[in-house]
């Protein structure tokens, strides 16, 4: 278990350390806090790069947990609370998803609204600035506070095209509910797409199923979906599979957890096809191992990005949050796709994939 203590006050700057609640495991020397003290006080007052000293052990944290945690951080409170506001269905925006591969990479734009993709922004543009203010290796659920605002107020953002050309789009906010799940027909055929896993995807892709054409197959369209939810990915796949199917398990220093299906297949054993990309990630991919190493669904598409970790965060005493990585996710064939990625089930595309159905689905 990790504790908190405070072991110096000089200079109004807090030194935090992390001490393992073992007699066995310490690691630290007070000779090694006294000489970080000495070295931050030099570099706070000598360096002409140094910012505020007290933004030091913030940033002596972070960069630990970024040493340490490929895909963890440390979240100022301003920063967590931010992230807390994107977890709202309910919000003035322009009705559009950002996407970030990895820390302090692209920032990618997926619109949501119909008006976006007409007004000129693609799936993927990049997000360079918003009211100017540079994204560029800036907190992501910060950068997604900034495009929230005011209902009827006025945004502008700065994206660079896959051409490379920057477009400059002023978007007026306004009163928006997300949906992460919704009925789309791309090339004339209908799919369900799942453009995050939020808590109410499970209840949003049960109501969907349940109004689904019974002689139209299920297609589910993952692409671009981060993840999101861990659990509310189970919950999606529990719709669609056998009572006590294993779905995913988790792996920590301590412990193995499986989870299985609770309920019976809402599609009642009709076929299921997924789209899937590189950007499919995290909880999305959880979704679709479940689905496909169950020989529930078939996949096609292009490789998956493969992040494979359940994170969660942890608050601390003055509203700063922990970002931290706490075990492996495992598919049911019982290995790992981290940083592998799954590879669609099918390289034939899905309209050929849709011929193979009996007619009689039509």
């Amino acid at each position: 278990m990790i504790g908190y203590r405070i072991i110096s006050k000089m200079s109004t700057v807090l030194i935090i350390t992390l001490t393992l609640q073992s007699e066995s495991a310490e690691w630290y020397r007070n000779e090694d806090m006294a000489t970080l003290y000495e070295a931050m006080t030099k570099i706070s007052y000598e360096s002409i790069y140094a910012d505020s000293q007290y933004t030091i052990p913030k940033d002596i944290l972070k960069n630990y947990i970024y040493k340490i945690d490929k895909y963890g951080d440390y979240f100022t409170k301003n920063e967590y609370e931010a992230f807390k506001e994107t977890l709202s269905s309910e919000y003035a925006g322009v009705g559009m998803v950002l996407y970030q591969e990895k820390r302090n990479e692209k920032i990618l734009c997926i619109p949501t609204k119909e008006n976006l993709i007409k007004g000129g922004i693609s799936r993927y543009d990049e997000l360079i600035s918003v009211d100017g203010h540079a994204v560029k290796e800036r907190n992501f659920y910060l950068v997604s506070s900034w495009i929230r605002g005011r209902k009827n107020s006025s945004v502008v953002l700065v994206i660079r095209k896959s051409s490379g050309e920057l477009q400059t789009v002023t978007l007026e906010r306004t009163e928006q509910h997300f949906y992460s799940t919704k009925r789309v027909i791309e090339n004339a055929i209908a799919m369900i797409q799942i453009i995050r896993f939020t808590s109410e995807t499970p209840k949003e892709l049960q109501l969907i199923l349940h109004q689904w054409p019974k002689n139209i197959p299920i297609v589910i369209d993952l692409r671009g979906n981060s993840g999101g939810d861990y659990f509310a990915s189970i919950q999606s796949a529990d719709l669609l599979l056998p009572k006590n199917t294993l779905i995913s398990s988790i792996e920590t220093t301590k412990r193995h957890v499986d989870y299985h299906a609770s309920s019976s297949d809402t599609a009642k054993g009709r076929p299921i096809f997924i789209l899937q990309d590189q950007f499919t990630a995290s909880a999305a991919e959880v979704f679709i191992a479940a689905l496909t190493q169950n020989d529930r669904a078939q996949s096609t598409g292009k490789r998956s990005f493969g992040k494979g970790v359940a994170q969660k965060f942890i608050v601390i005493s003055n509203g700063d949050a922990l970002l931290l990585t706490y075990g492996k996710i495992i598919t049911p064939n019982g290995k790992s796709y981290h940083e592998k990625g799954l590879v669609p089930t099918s390289d034939l595309s899905l309209k050929v994939l849709l011929e193979t159905i009996q007619p009689s689905l039509y």
